[in-house]
């Protein structure tokens, strides 16, 4: 993207940034709407800075961005999962488990735009279950982290996006 075109997105966002000030607080008194100018102003210089450092590089493919038709039956499993696991764990039956798991990755390399919104939206969609949290994905060993509730095989959704076994 040119410089002039980065500018433009950069500026459209000014006023978002003001109003979402403005439903922060909730009020337009005259100290925060100077308050909030300036907050904003902050917000602007601090996206500036990171979109110059760090460019964001994220070009999914259709099949990538798709993989969510998944998501409905992993909200509901997982649910079940984790009122299952907390019942038995308050009735003395069978304790929380609990772990942190390791799985190999096809993670790419960090400049791959490709890789870059694969590895985004595996975190995203994978999270979003509630017995999953990736903690993140390691592009030099090529490895997710995650926690469960209790251990149970990687969501197909994963796999497609890039995880194994």
């Amino acid at each position: 993207m040119k410089r002039a075109a980065q500018l433009v997105v950069l500026l459209a966002w000014l006023p978002v940034f003001f109003l979402l000030w403005l439903v922060f607080v909730g009020t337009f008194s005259l100290h925060e709407l100077l308050v909030g100018t300036i907050a904003t102003f902050l917000a602007m210089v601090g996206m500036v800075v990171v979109t110059v450092e760090y460019p964001a590089r994220f070009s999914p493919r259709l099949s990538d961005v798709l993989a969510c038709w998944r998501l409905p039956w992993y909200l509901i499993s997982g649910t079940s999962e984790v009122w299952l696991v907390a019942a038995k764990d308050l009735l003395g039956i069978e304790r929380a488990a609990s772990v942190f798991r390791v799985a190999p990755f096809r993670a790419g390399t960090k400049d791959d735009p490709h890789a870059s919104a694969r590895r985004s939206l595996a975190v995203i969609y994978t999270t979003v279950a509630p017995n999953f949290i990736v903690l993140g994905v390691n592009t030099s060993n090529q490895k997710m982290l995650f926690h469960q509730i209790k251990r149970s095989s990687v969501p197909k959704m994963t796999e497609q996006l890039g995880a194994q076994q």
